[in-house]
């Protein structure tokens, strides 16, 4: 479905131990930018695919899983060097 960079990775797994959370809801932003919302929850919702990368519990709304077909997933720094996660 989806490649997840090591530096995703990294990123993704500091998060999931400092805030003590299983899943990692990936969603699209509804806006002019089609932007990668990325947040982390202890419970799947009915309507949720789940995706496993590397150990990496991904949880998805079925409705959006197209979004993520072929991509790629990347934590860079933007134009300012904020680091944000990217979909690729």
């Amino acid at each position: 479905m989806f490649i997840v960079t090591e530096a995703a990775r990294q990123e993704l797994q500091n998060r999931l131990k400092l805030g003590h959370k299983q899943f990692i809801r990936m969603q699209m932003r509804k806006s002019c930018f089609m932007k990668v919302k990325v947040t982390l929850e202890d419970t799947i919702q009915a309507n949720d695919k789940e995706v496993i990368k590397d150990s990496l519990h991904f949880i998805i709304d079925a409705g959006e899983c197209h979004y993520f077909n072929h991509k790629t997933l990347d934590y860079i720094p933007d134009q300012t060097g904020f680091k944000q996660f990217e979909i690729l």
